[in-house]
């Protein structure tokens, strides 16, 4: 892969907390426009690999790269029109109770855009319905399904327009055809945007149907398994056992 187009990079990537270490001499590369797809056992560090691209978590060791740019050495002056070319959907939504949908979207354009509040709420309408719920305008997210409030989540994290937009188990708790919806809605939207997804799912049909390409995190590595067909017949036995959820293999000691 050329690094001329990769637009996230990670170079031999440790990270720890305390003594225990999560991922060992990581190296990834996405391009630009690509949907990378990240699956694996539970609490085997799937989400500190995707803060680690974001931004949010600083690794021990390596080096992460953002547009070529090598993240641990920009001021936080430098870092600020990076982190605004990304969207990031959190693994339980993080909406905020006490507002409703539309204000929920509102809110980051208040606080990141020099927008006329007559456009923020023009945009936030426009995300609504992007998603699919521009009935719930005026609803807090405790009225509304938790498909729904799955859908306000992405409107969110699409509303600054990102160029790289991080899912954290976008269809957690949802149900196979809501599931499939979602993951429907978030290609569609990509394909208007152009932009870059990185997504984590343990669904492995929704995995097939986002990715461009997928990695598995296991026993600190992170294995690059290919398009969805490679996946289905990569020579690790690790891989194999979780995509077809067998009870007996090498995954079972750590599950």
């Amino acid at each position: 892969m050329s690094v001329s187009t990769s637009i996230i990079r990670l170079q031999d990537v440790t990270v720890a907390f305390d003594s225990q270490v999560v991922l060992k001499s990581i190296d990834l590369e996405i391009k630009a426009g690509e949907s990378f797809v990240i699956v694996g056992p539970s609490g085997q560090g799937k989400t500190v690999l995707l803060k680690t691209m974001a931004g949010l978590i600083n690794p021990q060791n390596g080096k992460v790269f953002v547009e070529q740019k090598e993240w641990l050495t920009l001021s936080p002056k430098e870092r600020l029109p990076l982190l605004k070319k990304m969207g990031i959907l959190f693994q339980k939504n993080a909406l905020f109770d006490s507002l409703t949908c539309l204000e929920n979207i509102a809110f980051p354009l208040r606080e990141t855009t020099q927008l006329t509040e007559w456009e923020i709420i023009k945009k936030a309408e426009y995300f609504l319905e992007a998603v699919g719920i521009p009935h719930a305008r005026d609803l807090f997210p405790e009225e509304i399904s938790g498909g729904m409030q799955k859908r306000l989540g992405i409107a969110r994290a699409l509303a600054l327009d990102p160029e790289i937009i991080f899912y954290d188990d976008p269809t957690a708790g949802l149900d196979p055809i809501t599931s499939k919806r979602i993951i429907e809605l978030i290609i569609d939207l990509k394909k208007k945007k152009g932009s870059t997804v990185i997504a984590i799912t343990n669904d492995m049909n929704r995995a097939y149907q986002l990715a461009d390409r997928m990695g598995m995190v296991v026993d600190q590595e992170l294995l690059i398994t290919g398009s969805s067909e490679k996946t289905k017949l990569h020579p690790d036995a690790r891989v194999q056992q979780f995509i077809r959820g067998t009870l007996t293999g090498p995954l079972t000691a750590i599950t």
